[in-house]
């Protein structure tokens, strides 16, 4: 399975060089109700909400995630996601990648899919104490049939407005940073290697793909209209495009198909 992923020239550039994806986590992703399928039954002890905000908060810390999608021909994404059409949408082999295993994924990119509502599902998950939601957030790096239902709720609900994205999410565990949340480093666990990042003040967690993951760049239908706007003179974007090729990279070309409103690719 190909996942593709889109986003600006420069940082196309970027991940092929390094060979490496950004992960995120719940709290710096860019849909404010992230999480919010996640209910819990109110108790004497707790309300749901100080129960929802600990596990949130606790799912912030320890997991980030991938979003890609099965389309890179969807016009929208490349206006919200691709720098209107002048940007690149990246095509993973997902198993290549190692986004389909099972012990190095909390939910891998075969389990991923996410799931479009018009309502919040409150399908509420029974909790008595503080410490029993510490305990139901034990920070696995694997793939678990009974936790699913808590960690589909937590990371695959989404509002029917998103639908048309048709996102795949790719979940891993990013504990073993001992530095705090803003400071840049380079770790390893169970989940791969990672080096963190900042961008515009939230963290990236960069895990380093296998070799050879990277199968295919689309270049934008505006591509080619003002390349200076990229960043890079003409010289430097050939150069550039030649090392994805010397690196593996298939070149495919991404133009407007004729009397259509539609996208085609042409290589």
């Amino acid at each position: 399975m190909i996942l593709f992923k889109y986003m600006s020239f420069m940082t196309a550039d970027k991940v092929i060089e390094n060979n490496s994806i950004g992960f995120s986590s719940l709290e710096d992703l860019n849909d404010p109700f992230e999480g919010a399928a996640l209910c819990y039954e109110a108790n004497d002890e707790l309300t749901s909400n100080v129960q929802f905000n600990a596990h949130f908060n606790n799912l912030s810390r320890k997991f980030a995630l991938f979003s890609a999608t099965r389309n890179p021909l969807n016009s929208l994404m490349w206006s919200h996601y691709g720098d209107d059409h002048r940007g690149v949408v990246l095509g993973i082999d997902a198993n290549l990648a190692g986004f389909n295993d099972t012990e190095r994924c909390l939910i891998p990119s075969n389990y991923g899919d996410v799931i479009y509502t018009n309502q919040i599902p409150r399908n509420r998950f029974p909790t008595t104490s503080i410490e029993k939601i510490r305990d139901s957030v034990t920070c696995h790096s694997t793939f678990k049939d009974k936790d699913y239902s808590l960690y589909k709720n937590s990371f695959l609900y989404k509002s029917m407005e998103w639908a048309y994205e048709e996102e795949i999410r790719v979940v891993k565990n990013i504990s073993g940073d001992e530095r705090s949340r803003y400071a840049k480093n380079v770790f390893e666990n169970e989940s791969g290697k990672w080096k963190k990042e900042q961008f515009q003040g939230r963290p990236i967690f960069c895990y380093q793909l296998p070799k050879e993951s990277i199968k295919y760049a689309f270049l934008g239908a505006k591509t080619y209209k003002n390349i200076s706007r990229l960043g890079v003179q003409q010289l430097d974007y050939d150069s550039r495009i030649q090392s994805w090729k010397d690196q593996g990279v298939i070149i495919k070309n991404v133009r407007q198909a004729n009397d259509s409103w539609n996208l085609e690719v042409k290589s």
